[in-house]
């Protein structure tokens, strides 16, 4: 009989830099597919006779819902009530849309390519949203803690 082997323990940060990764190639994939599906609503409802600023709106909204329904199901897995979480979410996007539109606002009057500023402000967007979705929106700890005894 072989002696038990010791337990392989790794270090905390780096269990969470694993998670953290994990999360955030979920949240992109998420992204990816959102987008897809944004542009085809968009296209979809130029091509039935819609105008193109109501169909980027039709578009965002649905993808909107979409993102949601995502990061909710899929990639962080709901922590609250789904009206406490959307009113989360709702929060967060604003919060990340306004840091890209701060970026984007920062880099055009710094005479910044426009697409490479339009590039830019995209990634301050997704870091942005991930962190608020990851430590905000859908953070088990949040929920854990707004459950001790004395936040009731």
């Amino acid at each position: 009989m072989q002696a038990p082997r010791p337990l392989r323990r790794e270090p905390v940060a780096e269990s969470c830099q694993v998670s953290t990764s994990v999360l955030f190639a979920k949240y992109s994939l998420a992204g990816v597919v959102n987008t897809a599906i944004g542009y085809a609503v968009i296209f979809g409802c130029m091509r039935a006779g819609l105008g193109p600023e109501m169909s980027n709106a039709v578009g965002y909204a649905v993808g909107l819902a979409v993102s949601f329904v995502q990061l909710r199901h899929w990639v962080f897995r709901p922590s609250r009530s789904l009206a406490a979480d959307w009113l989360r979410f709702l929060g967060a996007f604003v919060l990340a849309y306004s840091a890209n539109f701060i970026a984007l606002q920062t880099l055009l009057a710094l005479a910044v390519n426009v697409y490479v500023a339009q590039l830019a402000a995209c990634a301050v967007y997704v870091i942005v949203s991930f962190l608020l979705s990851s430590r905000f929106v859908f953070s088990k700890r949040a929920v854990s803690a707004s459950q001790t005894p004395e936040a009731r």
